[in-house]
């Protein structure tokens, strides 16, 4: 194996190499292997990456009482929560579903915390029942919500208070963000839940927009020290947690960003001063991140399936923006690298547009990227996509999200998420509208199931193996085959069970 060749290479990828024929490898394992066992588009996600993130942010901040926690929202796979937990970094819930899956990773509850701006009397409950460590209060309605919860159970419920405060930097601003209380009403807030027999309020939060500038942080730990001090000094309450949130930016193609551990240290000293200074007790600093952690981890691997001669030419791929990698329809300025993944070794001559394979004319995935000459059959590398493609990722168009591997350091390629099924993706309408029987899907989805290769090679000696297809013999074997069932009420407490791909 060699190493990437420079023409592609960027410091963050620094698990990418390249076979002597040109085949891009992930942590030495070629790309065409993981294609042949797990089919196209696929999603591979780096192990060691992924662990060496979660440690270098760790490591950025020599605070005493650092709580570092995974916004599961972005890439909330089972096996990466797993990663975490082992990691040491706990976990931010921004639903119940997500909530389960810290507690089905092995996180304790008292290393959860649910933030989320709606919440149904039920996922109060529940979570106060399992016992997270706070539950974040996104307005006042909430704050309100969650002491009635209280009140019905009789229990005081520990919360964060998640405040925005106005903040104007640069282009930066927080003006425009739905979350959080605004910070002209922390004082009705702070009184609400200070006096509430119900709330027990622990910690305050802040959560702005994409940050480019660390100053944010500075600027937000200011202002939430301010309410921490107000809050000792009004109503004798405590603030045990500082939490400000993620939104820690992360490269994509040649932009710079700044690092955690740019800010790190000087953020610390100051958070300790700030702290001091208001005389207060030495608080826990949590920080939430999520796509610094797995957004550069994670490469798409797509095949191209057609090339139609336009104004600019373009390759159609079998993944898309809909179910494979959805920014690019979300985000006007998207833009991802992409890699010859099976001919890493030749010129870059050609402009490309890279299309996804759905019904739909905004299915682009690049609109000009800078390739070799490429043909039906060829792989494309789609970097840095390890954050939101597969939680946003949808089934229009009823195709198949696509499945997820994890390479190991040695590289060994695992599945951690199959492709979908379509019992998946049809259960919810088969289970209400009671139209087919338990084994009519696996029977329509088996219904020509069969090697291609092995069935063409039976004809053999015929000089045409497609119409050996509809041979006498053939039709004979169909005349033999069992009708078809009716249609029934399905039994539920028999799932449908189909092949993973």
């Amino acid at each position: 194996m060699n190493e990437l060749s420079q023409r592609y290479s960027r410091p963050r990828w620094d698990y990418l190499g390249e076979t002597k024929s040109g085949i891009l490898t992930i942590e030495g394992l070629p790309v065409t292997e993981i294609a042949k066992k797990y089919g196209t588009p696929c999603y591979i996600m780096v192990e060691r990456a992924i662990r060496q993130r979660f440690r270098e942010f760790k490591a950025a901040f020599p605070y005493p009482k650092l709580r570092v926690q995974y916004a599961s929202k972005c890439n909330s796979n089972l096996e990466i929560m797993r990663i975490a937990n082992q990691e040491g970094v706990e976990l931010d819930a921004s639903s119940i579903g997500e909530v389960i899956l810290a507690l089905l990773a092995d996180f304790s509850p008292h290393e959860i915390t649910l933030t989320n701006l709606y919440k149904t009397p039920q996922d109060i409950l529940f979570a106060v029942k399992v016992g997270v460590l706070a539950i974040t209060a996104d307005s006042l309605e909430d704050l309100e919500l969650i002491a009635q919860v209280g009140k019905s159970i009789n229990k005081k419920i520990r919360i964060f208070i998640r405040l925005t405060p106005t903040i104007d930097l640069g282009q930066y601003t927080t003006r425009k963000v739905q979350y959080g209380i605004p910070y002209a009403q922390y004082k009705k807030a702070c009184d609400f839940a200070a006096r509430s027999p119900y709330l027990n309020p622990i910690g305050l939060h802040f959560h702005g927009p994409y940050v480019y500038n660390p100053k944010v942080y500075f600027i937000a730990a200011k202002k939430l020290v301010d309410v921490a001090e107000y809050m000792i000094r009004e109503h004798n309450q405590k603030i045990s947690y500082i939490d400000l949130g993620g939104s820690f930016p992360v490269a994509y193609g040649d932009t710079e960003v700044f690092h955690p551990r740019d800010m790190g240290k000087k953020f610390s000293d100051y958070f300790v001063k700030l702290i001091y200074k208001a005389n207060l007790p030495l608080p826990y600093l949590v920080f939430e991140p999520g796509k610094f952690f797995v957004a550069n981890t994670g490469v798409g691997l797509t095949r191209v399936i057609s090339k139609k001669l336009r104004r600019t030419t373009t390759l159609v791929v079998d993944g898309s923006t809909y179910a494979f990698l959805p920014d690019p329809i979300i985000y006007e300025d998207a833009v991802y690298d992409i890699l010859p993944a099976s001919k890493m070794q030749q010129r870059r001559s050609q402009h490309y547009k890279i299309a996804g394979c759905t019904c739909d004319c905004i299915d682009t995935i690049c609109k000009s990227v800078h390739l070799p000459q490429t043909k039906p059959g060829d792989l494309l590398a789609i970097m840095d996509c390890g954050a939101y493609s597969n939680t946003i990722a949808s089934n229009f168009n009823s195709l198949k999200r696509a499945p997820m591997v994890m390479v190991n350091e040695e590289g060994v390629a695992r599945l951690i998420r199959r492709r979908d099924r379509f019992s998946d993706m049809f259960a919810p309408e088969l289970d209400v509208l009671k139209v087919a029987d338990p084994h009519e899907l696996q029977r329509y989805y088996n219904l020509f199931r069969v090697n291609i290769n092995k069935m063409w090679g039976e004809h053999k000696e015929k000089k045409s193996p497609v119409r050996g297809r509809f041979s006498s013999q053939s039709k004979r074997r169909a005349k033999k085959s069992p009708p078809a069932q009716p249609l029934a009420t399905p039994d539920l407490s028999n799932p449908i069970t189909t092949a993973t791909t």
